[in-house]
């Protein structure tokens, strides 16, 4: 028979290893949420063109001992003139994972603010009357969500808000709703629009041709953090 001591120790050593290969067998702890980073940036590319030429001239009329004598002049004046614009803006924030959040555009309208108060001390009520800044403007409610291999998952609607004599509020266009699927960190284009304009304008002693072409670019980021 083997001593007590041996027996406790065998004990211990089968016990380690049952905890051991339970870890090893249990599922990875969940991870926590993180942050994504949207950003939505808006690239301009604008080009316009200028060429014309124009003719000009006069007559100078100079008197002198008697004599008047006549003396012409004139010339011809061209351009041509090429510009390049591109500006870039853009808005951003940081969603948790699986929340809600806004990229707004907007203004403060003031807005009369009417509060009847009741004094039970005294066993009378009383109108206080301020002004209250409301908040208006058009913006897109985003909600992320994080995907495997580095993906993310971002629903966009269109929000708006209102405002009224009575109030005012806000709604979420769902309908308008659009979701789409994007690696973290690339930039893709989400939507965009163009601009053409031809003129020429015809004088007496010469033309003026104007030509300009622009392009709007709207690209979303999406970045875990």
């Amino acid at each position: 028979m083997a001593p007590m001591h041996l027996v406790a120790l065998r004990g211990l050593c089968a016990g380690l290893g049952a905890a051991m290969a339970l870890g090893l067998a249990a599922p990875a702890a969940a991870q926590a949420p993180r942050n994504v980073r949207v950003s939505v940036d808006f690239a301009q590319r604008a080009q316009d063109s200028r060429q014309g030429v124009q003719g000009g001239g006069g007559v100078i009329i100079t008197e002198q001992r008697g004599q008047v004598r006549a003396r012409g002049q004139g010339g011809v004046g061209a351009q041509d003139t090429t510009t390049r614009t591109s500006p870039t803006s853009g808005l951003f924030l940081v969603v948790l994972d699986g929340s809600s959040g806004t990229l707004l555009v907007a203004q403060e309208i003031p807005q009369p603010e009417i509060v009847f108060f009741y004094d039970y001390a005294l066993g009378r009520g009383y109108v206080a009357q301020g002004v209250a800044w409301q908040r208006v403007g058009t913006g897109l409610a985003v909600t992320p969500a994080v995907l495997p291999d580095k993906q993310v998952k971002v629903r966009l609607a269109p929000w708006l808000s209102y405002f009224t004599p009575g109030g005012g509020g806000s709604v979420e266009l769902v309908d308008a709703a659009t979701e789409l699927v994007v690696p973290s960190g690339r930039r893709v284009q989400i939507g965009g629009a163009s601009s053409e304009l031809h003129s020429v304008t015809r004088r007496i002693l010469g033309y003026h041709s104007r030509d300009a072409s622009g392009e709007t670019a709207i690209f979303l980021t999406a970045t875990i953090q």
